[in-house]
């Protein structure tokens, strides 16, 4: 009797643990994507619209995050962009397959993994932000650290908390700004700013910890340079939670 007593009682207090973890809340989190080229006119209000909204939440003190994810397919029409990479253009695409019905341009924008729209709309922009600060993260990291070593790569420690099940975290290795002239294409002879431009991109299983390297870093950057951590469920491509890091 007392051994079938036991076997309640930790039953109990399992389903009690998962059912506690799972009911975890955290702060809210903003993640917006937005994708862009260098060789696109309509894209640098989109990306101006991207600084402002940075700068916005430097004051504001929320949690939202943002991204400039610089795609290939516009490299062919006379300028190449010197931050895009076809890994971009695949996650955009990635994106087109899991939000059914939705078409691949630039700027586009993504908020938080389902709202997509228009990455120059701002009232589309303003409208996903107000909704993502309403609803509470499933999952915080604890911790998210940034060290160079020998001025050639970077390590990322994390320790995550909440419900991180069927996830995979992205860490995404981010210029702060960057200046560029453009001398073809549909910008030629503009001078474009570039905010949170996405450098490298890595992405793994979710784990209640872990650490990530980041090699062949853009010299002369220590300042500039800053990671984005966030986890995304992969049945939806919803992100629930994230985090920033700057060099130590």
């Amino acid at each position: 009797m007392r051994h079938f007593l036991s076997i309640i009682i930790l039953l109990i207090f399992s389903f009690t643990t998962v059912r506690s973890k799972n009911d975890q809340q955290f702060e809210p989190v903003t993640v917006i994507e937005l994708y862009t080229s260098q060789g696109c006119s309509s894209c640098p209000p989109a990306d101006r619209l991207l600084s402002n909204t940075i700068e916005n939440a430097k004051i504001d003190g929320k949690k939202i995050f943002a991204l400039s994810f610089h795609v290939d397919y516009w490299n062919r029409l006379g300028w190449a962009d010197p931050f895009s990479d076809k890994i971009y253009t695949e996650r955009q695409r990635f994106y087109s397959t899991v939000l059914k019905g939705n078409s691949v341009y630039t700027p586009q924008m993504i908020v938080n993994g389902d709202k997509v729209f228009v990455g120059s709309d701002k009232k589309e922009l303003a409208s996903a932000i107000s909704e993502s600060i309403k609803i509470k993260s499933k999952v915080s990291f604890q911790s998210l650290s940034m060290t160079l070593v020998d001025g050639k790569m970077i390590n990322i420690n994390y320790v995550l908390a909440g419900d991180f099940s069927e996830c995979k975290i992205n860490f995404a290795l981010v210029s702060k700004s960057e200046t560029t002239q453009i001398k073809r294409g549909e910008n030629e002879g503009l001078t474009l700013v570039n905010e949170n431009v996405v450098r490298q991109f890595i992405s793994k299983n979710a784990s209640m910890e872990g650490k990530i390297v980041f090699s062949n870093i853009p010299p002369n950057q220590n300042n500039n340079l800053m990671v984005i951590a966030f986890v995304q469920q992969n049945s939806n491509s919803k992100i629930i939670g994230a985090e920033m890091a700057v060099v130590k």
